[in-house]
């Protein structure tokens, strides 16, 4: 009997070791992790360099509301890209709730820099009642390198711009080749950049070249959002015309940039392009001398000399200026050209050399009201606040042409002696 009950004991004691105390199943509430990895294409990024940062949560509790807290980015600027995505996923066995933000980080120095950790607080459904749950992810290092070699982040005397694309689109209002007399071209520059913040878009730059003035005009920033970073881009606009009556080139402007997929620099060219008066003034290059000039010369010299006597004929006969057509000045036609690009500048400029053109007759059209009120809309568009709608430019061109001809010299008074076969005035 005695045996029999030592090995019964010997037994049990053999079944507690080969089995092992018993495990209990993990808490629901405990299969929860957050993680954050800095997204990197290899090297270390430089300074100003966009990473992306996925914050990643996976969580088997059932989720009623979540919040999630940001650490304090000392050493770094950061913005959001787009929206949080939440989906259930398959994990060992389990339905689970998958959470995902990325974030779009640029270190401000070179170094090892530390992203603390982030906190999602949870409110659980714990049965009929509700728990709230905290998850924290683990610190990240970033190693951020330091430049060598010429320009940088760190250069004073440059522009530091890394991006994954940078492109220029450039575009006139008008053939700087021809640029008719007395007016003057919009030139517009588009720098994007794939990568980059708007405001790590260079400023405004110079146009540097002789023989031509340019004045600075509006610019413009917009961001675009996406996915895999910001998209930005930076109009730059600038009124410009030649000052001297040979050709003149506007040189070229160089945007270096860094480009973080090849790792290395690059240059962005805004192209250097040839400005000229048109040779007639009207937008079209004059014609070829040909050898028959001097003769066209002196027939035109004849026909000038006979118009002039004729009108010196009917000018005696006390009503020459009506018979003869006037001809539009140069700055008239001006005024349509430019009116037909939308060219508000230009449409400015040809109003000014009108009025410089005949003064006095200016005054008379200006007293006209509907070209009066279409010029004050001009004006406001071009000097008054940058949301002033854009003027009818072509309705402004009929009005001051309406304006103009109806302005026309009256015929030159009539003598004051008698005529030679009418009665005389009784004395």
């Amino acid at each position: 009997m005695a045996r029999l009950a030592g090995f019964l004991l010997a037994l049990m004691a053999g079944l507690a070791l080969v089995s092992g105390p018993a495990r209990a199943d993990p808490s629901v509430f405990d299969d929860a992790r957050l993680e954050v990895t800095p997204l990197l294409n290899g090297p270390a990024p430089y300074p100003r360099e966009l990473v992306l940062l996925r914050i990643r949560g996976v969580y088997r509790p059932l989720i009623n509301q979540s919040k999630l807290i940001q650490p304090e980015l000392v050493d770094f600027a950061w913005s959001e890209l787009g929206q949080d995505a939440v989906r259930v996923i398959e994990e060992d066995g389990y339905a689970k709730r998958e959470f995902t933000r990325v974030i779009a980080v640029y270190p401000s120095r070179s170094g090892t820099l530390t992203i603390g950790p982030f906190v999602h607080r949870l409110k659980v459904v714990d049965g009929a009642e509700r728990r709230e749950i905290e998850v924290r992810s683990k610190p990240v290092e970033l190693k951020v390198a330091a430049w060598s070699g010429p320009g940088g982040p760190d250069d004073p005397q440059g522009w530091w711009l890394p991006a994954r694309s940078v492109t220029v689109r450039d575009a006139w209002s008008g053939d700087p080749d021809r640029v008719p007399r007395g007016e003057t071209l919009t030139r517009t520059v588009t720098v994007t950049a794939d990568g980059a913040p708007a405001d790590m878009l260079p400023p405004t730059p110079k146009l540097l070249s002789p023989g031509v003035i340019s004045f600075l005009g509006p610019t413009s920033r917009e961001t675009r959002i996406t996915p895999s970073g910001p998209v930005s881009q930076v109009t730059y606009s600038w009124e410009a015309r030649p000052t001297t009556a040979y050709p003149a080139t506007v040189q070229e402007i160089r945007i270096p940039w860094f480009d973080t997929t090849a790792r290395k620099m690059r240059e962005a060219v805004i192209p250097a392009r040839r400005m000229a008066w048109a040779a007639d003034g009207s937008g079209e290059p004059a014609p070829a001398k040909r050898a028959a000039a001097p003769m066209l010369a002196a027939a035109g010299a004849l026909a000038l000399s006979f118009a002039f006597g004729v009108a010196l004929l009917l000018w005696r006969a006390g009503g020459a200026p009506r018979l003869l057509p006037e001809r539009e000045p140069q700055a008239l036609r001006a005024l349509r050209r430019a009116a037909r690009r939308s060219d508000a500048a230009g449409v400015r400029a040809a109003v000014s050399a009108l009025s410089r053109h005949d003064p006095a007759r200016a005054r008379r059209w200006r007293e006209d009201p509907e070209a009066r009120a279409a010029l004050s809309a001009l004006d406001r568009r071009l000097f008054g606040p940058a949301d002033e709608p854009a003027p009818d430019l072509n309705g402004l061109a009929r009005a001051i042409g309406r304006a103009w001809r109806a302005s026309r010299p009256d015929a030159a008074p009539p003598s004051g002696l008698p005529p030679l076969d009418g009665r005389s005035a009784k004395r």
